[in-house]
């Protein structure tokens, strides 16, 4: 496989999925080397329509990509559904006349358009007449610089909705709220918002706990089944998981029995922390919960190519409680002290283990599309890497 894409999720204000944009690159040489922007779009979106799935990647919500002066001039969104793709238009696209009667064109067949890394200038205002949404990079461009432009372009312009990419903390996206955005982009979801000195909630800590014992060298079937049969809410889910797209089974199955059966104990404590997770994120973004998953498979994946010490179910755990600051709003130490994981797993996610470091290193540069920063990895294992990344997004949007 010589394509290469990774999604980074779009948030309404209350957190709510409202897409995802589409992030790119192609080849092997240098690992992921810079290439024609045109090429790169044409790739991104053949290969998300046609060779991955576009609902598969996307989750049926919207997709941002985007698209080059060459692109919009040749109309090439209109090769796709209108529905949930937003045609993002580069910072460096001039508000020329031929660029404007195709953005007009693309926005009479229902097309949305966005203004990528926005900085103002006034030539660009008949680009910004045509705009559904308008993009500010956090990081190039910081709140302060914005406050007063976002205010004027509200007043101006009351139908345009601004997006705020880069948010990186809960104190951006709180900040960037009060400013009027109203979507945001960014992993200030798989961070504390707030590291306090209370308690974990008992319901949260009897289900980290649950995860603890199942992830035992050697767990009793019996007393996982007895556990399954007591608490009807983890009964439904397992069934409705187990049930669900990510294995399409022709028939379904209908008893906690059968489901051990076909899952094998290994697998079943495996699902059991997925679904004990989703209590643990509960009043969190669903997007919490799917990069928890998604890290618990890429980890397993990954890691189960690599030496280490490490069992398939123990670096799941690993990869799904990797994020567990964020879903606890708690220090790592603290949480640990609590919940008294085994030695392994303890320095495991304390950063004490080289090995499962660089795989949750790894997972994370893909997660965010740095690919510059992935080295040291082989073609083969390179191409894997996209393989496992489909099979956790799929596994990942399952779960809920």
């Amino acid at each position: 496989m010589d394509v290469f894409i990774a999604r980074q999720p779009v948030f309404y204000k209350d957190k709510k999925t409202f897409g995802y944009e589409l992030l790119f690159r192609d080849g092997f040489k240098n690992s992921f080397p810079e290439m024609d922007g045109n090429i790169a779009t044409t790739k991104v979106l053949s290969s998300s329509f046609f060779s991955f799935g576009f609902n598969e990647i996307t989750s049926n919500k919207n997709a941002l990509v985007n698209f080059t002066r060459e692109h919009i001039l040749n109309k090439t969104p209109i090769t796709f559904p209108e529905h949930n793709l937003i045609v993002e238009v580069l910072e460096n696209i001039l508000p020329e006349k031929k660029i404007l009667d195709s953005l007009s064109d693309l926005k009479k067949k229902g097309y949305k358009i966005a203004l990528d890394d926005f900085v103002f200038s006034n030539e660009y205002e008949p680009l910004i007449m045509l705009a559904d949404i308008i993009k500010f990079d956090l990081i190039a461009t910081p709140l302060k610089q914005i406050e007063p432009l976002v205010k004027m372009l509200k007043n101006k312009y009351k139908k345009i909705v601004f997006l705020a990419e880069k948010v990186e903390t809960y104190e951006e996206f709180e900040k960037a709220k009060e400013l009027g955005f109203s979507l945001f982009q960014g992993y200030f979801f798989a961070k504390p918002e707030i590291i306090s000195n209370k308690e974990i909630p008992s319901q949260k800590l009897a289900l980290a706990r649950l995860v603890k014992e199942i992830s035992a060298c050697d767990p009793d079937s019996k007393k996982i089944l007895d556990i399954i049969k007591k608490d009807i809410s983890i009964s439904y889910k397992l069934l409705k998981f187990i049930n669900s797209s990510y294995f399409s089974r022709p028939c379904k199955i209908d008893t906690i029995k059968d489901t051990m059966t076909f899952l094998g104990i290994d697998e079943l404590k495996k699902y059991i922390s997925l679904i004990a997770t989703a209590g643990l994120t509960d009043n969190k973004p669903n997007e919490l919960l799917k990069n928890s998953v998604f890290r618990a498979r890429m980890c397993e994946l990954i890691g189960s190519q690599a030496s280490s010490e490490f069992r398939q179910d123990e670096l799941f755990t690993i990869g799904l409680f990797s994020l567990i600051e964020a879903m606890l709003d708690k220090k790592m130490d603290d949480i640990i002290r609590e919940i008294s994981f085994s030695t392994k797993i303890t320095k495991a996610l304390t950063g004490q283990n080289k090995t499962i470091n660089k795989i949750l290193n790894l997972i994370s540069y893909i997660e965010t599309g740095h690919w510059e920063k992935i080295k040291n990895v082989n073609k083969n294992n390179l191409a894997k890497l996209m393989d496992y990344y489909l099979d956790a997004i799929k596994m990942a949007d399952s779960i809920l």
